[in-house]
């Protein structure tokens, strides 16, 4: 078995608390900067057409046309982790693979294919890693972010569950949000429409996913480029808390500290 050199240990402490110690993000500037290409509908037709996405569609803003395809998505796939890997991220091959494998795909898989989806209809949509506080570390997540120009803002979906969340005012929240929330102990909402988690095509409770991605929102990972068939060739930004910067972050490799960030701004740049 290989051995993993440990660099951060994991803490002993409750999950939103480590949150919470690690709550605040820096100022420092940065000169990253995200593309997107807009070459899914082109290479994605033969999906486009043969499910009739543009139908299920039509008509609709950009918010809904996420929800939309979300729940589409979702119905055809779902969450699980089966025995190895798809040729490529191309949709055409996630498909194929998750075809093959009852439907199923980890959430990696899943919101790659999703944020594709969506790009196809000329909207920012991309995936996001969410990582812990240890490094190595056993399990992380991954999700989408979508920039909705009718809100003015970026949205979450998970579509390892079919989940949007919305804060106490009704509004569809985004990951920034989201792990605000999280720290200031506030309200949360999810949608309750066509949920699956996992194989029960259940939610899970909300007090577990609170906790699940309290763990995971001390790191958070994004790619430079987002197009088709692409998950971090062009490179990544790793946004981490002022504090983890200041001590954790001396610990990695230099290449690794290359992408570290600590300005939300830049982070969520449109």
């Amino acid at each position: 078995m290989e051995h993993k050199t440990i660099l951060i240990e994991p803490q002993n402490a409750k999950k939103i608390d480590i949150l919470k110690e690690y709550a605040e993000y820096g100022d420092s500037k940065s000169n990253v900067k995200f593309e997107f290409k807009f070459d899914e509908r082109e290479n994605m037709l033969d999906i486009i057409e043969a499910n009739k996405l543009d139908d299920l569609v039509r008509g609709k803003k950009d918010v809904e046309i996420a929800l939309t395809l979300m729940h589409w998505f979702c119905a055809r796939y779902r969450h699980g982790n089966p025995t190895g890997w798809p040729k490529t991220v191309a949709p055409q091959d996630l498909m194929e693979f998750a075809d093959k494998n009852n439907g199923v795909m980890n959430c990696r898989c899943l919101s790659i294919l999703l944020a594709q989806l969506i790009r196809a209809y000329n909207i920012k949509a991309f995936h996001i890693t969410c990582l812990p506080y240890e490094e190595p570390f056993d399990d992380c997540h991954v999700i989408v972010c979508v920039y909705c120009e009718s809100l003015g803002k970026h949205i979450m979906l998970d579509p390892s569950c079919n989940l949007y969340l919305k804060n106490k005012h009704g509004e569809i929240i985004g990951a920034d949000e989201f792990r605000d929330i999280l720290i200031a102990d506030g309200g949360l909402f999810p949608n309750t429409e066509n949920t699956n988690w996992g194989n029960n095509e259940s939610m899970p409770s909300l007090d577990e996913y609170r906790d699940y991605m309290a763990k995971n929102l001390i790191r958070i990972e994004r790619s430079n480029l987002n197009s088709y068939s692409n998950d971090k060739d062009g490179g990544c930004v790793i946004l981490i808390p002022e504090k983890y910067m200041r001590s954790e972050a001396k610990k990695f490799d230099e290449d690794t500290q290359k992408n570290f960030i600590t300005s939300k701004k830049d982070f969520w740049q449109v």
